[in-house]
């Protein structure tokens, strides 16, 4: 029976319990277990009608959600202390801490304010209640509430914390919360409440940051570290994915107003002087999620999610899990092998029946072998994308894609050109006219995008020569070198080189990249100045004066008969609706091959076309001491009128 305790004066703040991270739920009936809500821990304060909206540091809030201050002010109360989270909710169902991020931002996304917890309620002091009471007074509170109200009660399972918890993994949520169930509410980490998470997550405190080396704008990662036992920053490496353009640049506003000439952290590696890294006031804490922690701890594979704005970035420390909910050391991961990029589906969402979440996405079949020999799954290359998104985004965000898909793997494929409904939802979608009718084409912005064009098997990303916000005018031309069967490859490097020539002569820089297949792409980018018209005109009288030069050796004539000891001079590839296969894209062939750029001196007899696979970009990326394109994103330049002249001329 409950029992009414003396009448108490309301808190003045919100003081949080906490929980402690567990490998595994507990299994008896004396827990129960809540879905982890992926957004920001508030606790709401009405006295006679006012409301104040804590966070977990203590800072308020009440302004920053308006729609949420105002539903807890019309519940029928006088006094009361809720705690709770607020979430971005998906269409699914699920929280996004990302999309929370984007509303702060201007974006649109439904906020929702989960109530787990009832600390005090018009006099009483229900936070030493048992945990079962205060819930059950909470849900009579907000029981009668409309099923549209920004206001939701946190419902729960009693016992069964293992079954839960593989439940909340295979709907693509970040874990579970587990509480026991006749314990008062006790601010702090006091061990009656832990948390299991699908993916490794955790807070970090930004202590620099390095320049981007592509076309993104902003940053090109973050520097983070964690606050040993002493009070000392310690490096706990990088993450480079996970920003949008104007997160990116965002960010890059704040840090800007942060920056110091040293080193926040205790000790650097030495490795961070390649970076030439800005150093910051070690103020802001981002979020990110990661594959695992090495043994050196840092962190492996990460992306950013946000910033976490509720959090003094003084409390910040490892986190390591504890099977009984105790604060104890976690035995550590083996340290992978450099130069792989294979994670087992364990270490991404604790998976079951074929399913796991990466960047949000949820990933069907992630065991299914995409690529026979070497031996790589949906997972893995998954994993591929998200450890080099900071070199191939650049490539391929913002611009309408053509696809090759492979649903069960190499063997299967077939070429999609246009997107349809049943594509994921965070592949954003545009229409394009086109013969007489209006198309809709896949466009990727982020991570996010990659990790559904995974979960589509497409093993082939091909890219139009404009963007998306400026479909008719492209930004690059492509003169692609396909030599016949009977060609040698030193030809084909020569032939390159040629190209460049003529670019060059013509007052054009280009640059030159693998096709992951048996030729080259001579690359020039321009300014979006020309029409697909002119771009095509100009791209045909460069391959035909070369053509014209040597008609023994190369050829414009797409017709296969005739051209086996000859090189293709491909300048379709700039008709518009044509597409190349993007930079760091992977192919659809034997011995999985990606298209890689390269600098003009790395061109080697051999180093053919298919050289790399997705087992050795990675590695060939750390061994990088710069971009080998980074002039690509800087460089302007324009077709003139005389260099057009020049080449269309009869």
């Amino acid at each position: 029976m409950a029992t009414r305790r003396p009448s108490a004066a309301l808190p003045a703040r919100f003081e949080p319990q906490l929980a402690t991270l567990v490998r595994a739920p507990a299994a008896s009936d004396d827990w129960l277990h809540e879905i982890k809500f992926d957004g920001y821990r508030i606790g709401a304060r009405v006295a006679e009608g006012a409301v104040t909206l804590f966070t977990r540091a203590g800072n308020d809030w009440t302004t920053s959600f308006p729609e949420v201050r105002a539903a807890v002010g019309a519940l029928p109360v006088r006094r009361a202390l809720l705690d709770g989270e607020v979430a971005a909710v998906l269409a699914d169902g699920r929280t996004s801490f990302q999309a929370l991020q984007k509303w702060f931002s201007g974006g649109k996304a439904t906020l929702v304010y989960y109530v787990f917890d009832l600390l005090h309620l018009d006099g009483e002091d229900t936070a030493r209640l048992p945990l079962d009471e205060r819930k059950a007074r909470l849900e009579r509170l907000l029981g009668g509430l409309p099923a549209d109200s920004p206001i939701r009660y946190s419902a729960h399972v009693i016992g069964g914390g293992p079954r839960f918890f593989t439940a909340a993994c295979e709907r693509g949520l970040e874990g579970i919360v587990s509480k026991r169930r006749s314990r008062p509410y006790e601010p702090g980490r006091k061990g009656g409440w832990t948390k299991s998470k699908c993916l490794q997550r955790q807070e970090l405190v930004i202590g620099g940051f390095t320049d981007p080396g592509g076309q993104r704008g902003g940053i090109g990662a973050l520097l983070l570290g964690v606050y040993d036992g002493a009070g000392a920053l310690r490096f706990a490496g990088k993450v480079g994915t996970g920003f949008s353009q104007q997160g990116g640049a965002d960010l890059r506003a704040r840090l800007d107003r942060l920056e110091r000439s040293t080193a926040p952290f205790a000790a650097c590696p030495p490795e961070t002087r390649r970076w030439r890294p800005h150093w910051v006031e070690p103020t802001l804490v981002a979020e990110v999620a990661f594959a695992e922690w090495t043994d050196d701890g840092r962190l492996r594979q990460a992306s950013f999610q946000g910033l976490r704005a509720d959090k003094p970035a003084r409390e910040v420390m490892r986190e390591r899990p504890a099977a009984d909910g105790a604060d104890v050391t976690a035995k550590r991961p083996p340290r992978r092998k450099r130069g792989t990029v294979r994670v087992t589906a364990s270490k991404v969402a604790a998976p079951s029946k074929g399913t796991v979440v990466v960047e949000g996405v949820r990933l069907t079949h992630p065991g299914r072998v995409l690529y026979p020999d070497p031996r790589f799954t949906k997972l893995d290359l998954a994993r591929f994308y998200e450890s080099i998104a900071e070199w191939i985004l650049p490539h391929v965000a913002g611009r309408p894609l053509s696809l090759v898909r492979c649903p069960t793997g190499l063997g299967s494929c077939f070429y999609v050109k246009h997107a349809t409904a049943a594509e994921p939802a965070v592949l954003r979608r545009i229409p394009i006219r086109e013969k007489g009718a209006t198309r809709r084409y896949a466009v990727v912005d982020d991570l996010a995008g990659l990790m559904a064009l995974v979960q589509m098997s497409i093993l082939e990303i091909h890219t139009w020569n404009a963007r998306a916000d400026d479909l008719e005018r492209p930004d690059r031309v492509i003169i692609d070198l396909d030599p016949g069967p009977e060609v040698a490859w030193p030809r084909v490097l020569e032939t390159a080189e040629l190209v460049r020539v003529v670019f060059e002569t013509l007052g054009l820089r280009s640059f030159v990249k693998t096709t992951g297949g048996k030729g080259l792409h001579v690359v020039a980018p321009v300014r979006p100045e020309r029409d697909w018209d002119t771009c095509l005109a100009f791209a045909r009288g460069v391959s035909a004066l070369i053509a014209r030069q040597d008609p023994t050796t190369y050829t414009t004539t797409m017709t296969r008969r005739g051209r086996e000891k000859k090189i293709l001079l491909d300048y379709y590839r700039n008709h518009r609706g044509a597409t190349a296969i993007a930079a760091f894209s992977t192919r659809a062939r034997e011995g999985a091959p990606v298209a890689v750029p390269l600098a003009w001196d790395e061109l080697s007899p051999t180093r053919r076309s298919d050289h790399f696979t997705v087992r050795t970009v990675a590695a060939r990326l750390r061994r990088l001491k710069r971009d080998p394109w980074r002039e690509y994103w800087t460089v302007r330049q324009r077709i003139s009128a005389k260099a057009l002249a020049a080449v269309t001329a009869r």
